[in-house]
């Protein structure tokens, strides 16, 4: 479903003995979903005229509830969905958004001989028309020649396709609307039949505004009805069937709340879940926000009145978790905890308490579960959130919110009471819970623009396009020459990624209003526009990079080894850079014993510290200047791409060789970090933490360190790393023998959960080379 190449999707046949709970069985077989592609297909076709939010809103009710899938085993809310081969929706599939079709699956049916000649017509007649009307399909054909040599084709590919995985990129820049967190308290005050009501006040009190935009949100209101209408039908079906007792009283009580919430207001807090649930699920959002918070009132109210108890609290929220994990999206549901600007602080510390016990219990890569912390914290989530690190969840990330808030404040140019809402998204970008949209549609793979730059503009192959200038690393006189042309360089990219990101944002407007986000962000109802057309507070973007480390290391190296040392020519490194240092291992050896980021050396450090603040900047300034980037930043966030990216990026001057996964997020490379944890700590702790929209550092101890010198050495360690600015820590506790037996015998390690960057994952379900980097990491 999601990046199967880096995440082994969980298939029946592969979790033979396992819960049945993370299973997802199709619903429609293959002629009722031809059926279906049909009908949704004549849908569009019939309204593709009509206003955005009017197509939107005919279109997703043609796809719910058919999308959705039944009612397993256990599950204690409805809400697991399908991914089609021909959908749409805000967040459709990772790489896609807006009207999506997969291409690959249409061309393996077609010639499958065992299909029917006739279906298989049907199938074609579907392909030849989507494949001019789908959204990302409408990007790529829109996208300035010359752009598209930078971001997608190299100058070598046709460009039909935007190929990331197996092409080397400098720069490029997708079609999404990502990050979004909704108001799940508005969500939860109203109710569905309030907000439908609230949609129709407003539209009368601003006559002045576009009467589909608010008849589209109506709509989109009234398909998450329906399909909540369906669920209540499916969970009556199975209560008649069911014998055990206890299953069929949750099945009924499934039904009583699908249908109260089409009509009022949530109650309990097994009601908020379920109604927050669905509409997310419809929605396509993937982020669960400030969850301990809008779910306090409801959690203590039903203690308080003995609806519930605390362990049946954990039943509701584990069946919850277990949704998110049969998603199958792991670098995004993420549910935050704790942090200052809460509306229920005293009630939601009591959620959160139980919040992470259902992590520690589940023990999976979902949700990503995030804490964020402060001064006057109440001690026992701190404790708390350590324990469950200790045991190896990788759960909770921390976070400090005095090191962030000013930051945020700075980089959105917003109020000290505005950044009080500020969220970690999918992998770590920073964004305003649903007042802000800063969706991460560039990439910057720094590494690629430094061989550019030092290249004549091309890749270690001499083919593919990775920059605009023509000056290779024997053209440059002084280490001054090659760092001017660098920073032109990220400026130059960073440019047409951001006027590709604009474009990929109006190409997105033209087709969908994106009702149920305007539902749920503020400011949209109010002035008759969606998120990304200028309602709410601010639209922007952010720009993920990739090898900032690797970057930053080499040229450190280049300065010292061919500038001021002289200790290798240009010519020289050059070639054995070229050659992947075969033939050259005296000239690697000598790069690699080059000073390196991560060990507390001021002159290497600084080189990162320049590298980052030079990108940071560059990427800052780009700001208001196109349409829908009201604010434009940094992230140097990873999730796997750091592997990914670097099988693709030539041989570097830090000694790395090509195919090498790239230096992960904020953090030193992989094993180079030799100064013991004090001396990374500073490192890390060097780069200005108030001109980025995210950073994260991964940090890696050993069982008997975390575990049994938490007092001694765990706790003074964090303090210090917070207390002198520190904004965030992802922990791995783990012994390096266990990720070395878990490569010989992968089926005695199934649990074994790791922090790969911007998600977690079980170990033995990625892909070798970045269970390579991960266990490569320095262990302190």
């Amino acid at each position: 479903m999601y990046w199967k190449e880096a995440y082994k999707t969980r298939t029946k046949e592969a979790y033979q003995g396992y819960n049945t709970i993370y299973n997802n069985e199709p619903r429609l077989d293959f002629a009722e979903l031809l059926d279906h592609m049909e009908r949704f297909t004549e849908v569009y076709k019939e309204c593709k005229n009509d206003p955005p939010a009017i197509r939107e809103a005919k279109c997703l009710d043609a796809q719910f509830p058919q999308i959705m899938l039944g009612i397993m085993p256990n599950d204690l809310f409805c809400g697991r969905a399908d991914i089609f081969p021909l959908g749409m929706n805000a967040q459709y599939i990772n790489s896609e958004w807006g009207f999506a079709m997969n291409f690959d699956w249409f061309d393996e049916k077609i010639a499958d001989e065992e299909i029917p000649e006739n279906d298989r017509e049907r199938l074609k007649a579907l392909r030849n028309y989507w494949v001019d009307h789908t959204s990302t399909k409408k990007f790529l054909a829109e996208m300035d020649p010359e752009d598209k040599v930078y971001l997608v084709t190299g100058g070598v590919t046709d460009g039909t396709v935007l190929d990331l995985a197996n092409y080397p990129h400098a720069a490029t820049a997708l079609q999404r609307v990502a990050g979004i967190f909704l108001d799940y308290h508005k969500l939860l005050e109203y109710g569905l039949e309030g907000l439908y009501e609230l949609i129709g006040t407003k539209q009368k009190e601003h006559t002045e505004y576009d009467l589909n935009f608010y008849t589209g949100m109506q709509m989109g209101i009234r398909t998450v009805q329906k399909t909540l209408l369906w669920y209540a039908d499916e969970a009556k079906t199975l209560a008649d069937q069911e014998e055990n007792g206890d299953r069929k009283s949750d099945l009924q009580e499934m039904e009583r709340i699908c249908r109260k919430l089409t009509k009022e207001r949530p109650e309990s807090f097994r009601e908020a879940i379920q109604l927050v649930i669905i509409y997310t699920m419809i929605d396509g959002a993937r982020e669960w926000g400030r969850m301990d918070d809008y779910l306090a009132p409801f959690y203590v109210n039903d203690l308080r009145n003995g609806v519930i108890d605390e362990e049946e609290a954990i039943r509701l929220l584990t069946s919850f978790w277990q949704l998110m994990i049969a998603k199958e999206q792991v670098t995004d549901d993420r549910v935050i905890i704790g942090g200052l600007g809460r509306k229920h602080p005293k009630e939601a510390d009591e959620l959160a308490l139980v919040i992470m016990e259902v992590s520690r219990r589940v023990r999976d890569i979902v949700p990503q579960l995030t804490l964020r912390m402060y001064e006057g914290m109440d001690e026992r989530l701190y404790k708390k959130a350590m324990d469950c690190i200790g045991e190896g969840t990788t759960y909770p990330m921390l976070y400090q919110d005095e090191n962030i808030i000013p930051g945020v404040m700075n980089v959105f140019g917003i109020s000290y009471e505005e950044a009080l809402n500020w969220m970690p998204l999918g992998c770590g970008e920073f964004t305003i819970d649903h007042s802000i949209i800063v969706s991460p549609n560039s990439v910057l793979n720094l590494a690629n623009v430094l061989w550019g730059t030092i290249n004549g503009g091309y890749d270690a192959t001499g083919t593919y396009r990775l920059t605009p200038n023509d000056t290779s690393l024997t053209d440059y006189q002084t280490f001054d020459e090659l760092w001017e042309t660098f920073c032109k360089n990220v400026e130059f990219l960073t440019d047409v990624s951001a006027r590709n990101h604009s474009r990929g944002y109006e190409i997105i407007a033209q087709d969908m209003s994106l009702n149920l986000h305007n539902i749920l962000y503020d400011g949209c109802i109010e002035n008759g526009k969606g998120v990304i057309s200028g309602g709410t507070v601010k639209c922007g973007g952010s720009d993920e990079i990739y090898g900032i480390v690797t970057c930053s290391d080499s040229l450190y190296a280049v300065k010292k080894c061919v500038f001021e040392d002289k200790s290798i020519s240009a010519e020289e490194l050059l070639k054995a850079l070229k050659k992947n240092y075969q033939g050259y291992e005296d000239v690697r050896n000598l790069l690699l014993n080059v000073d390196k980021f991560g060990n507390d050396l001021e002159d290497v450090d600084n080189m990162m510290k320049a590298v980052h603040e030079m990108v940071c900047n560059t990427m800052l300034a780009i700001s208001g200047k196109y349409y829908g980037l009201d604010c434009f930043g940094m992230v140097n966030i990873n999730n796997r791409d750091n592997t990914t990216y670097g099988r693709h990026t030539g041989a570097t001057p830090d000694g790395r060789r090509a195919g090498d996964s790239l230096s992960n997020a904020n953090n030193p490379t992989s094993g180079m970090d030799k100064n013991g944890v004090t001396a990374f700590i500073n490192s890390l702790l060097k780069a200005r933490g108030d001109i980025h929209f995210g950073t994260v550092q991964n940090m890696k101890f050993s069982k008997e360190t975390f575990n049994d010198m938490r007092e001694t050495i765990i706790y003074p360690l964090m303090d210090s790393y917070f207390g002198r600015g520190g904004t965030q820590a992802m922990i791995n506790v783990i012994g390096k023998e266990d990720l070395e037996n878990a490569r010989k015998e992968p089926e005695k390690y199934s649990n074994l959960i790791v922090r790969v960057g911007g998600f977690s994952a079980r170990y033995v379900e990625l892909a070798d080379d970045v269970q390579l980097d991960i266990l490569n990491r320095t262990l302190n």
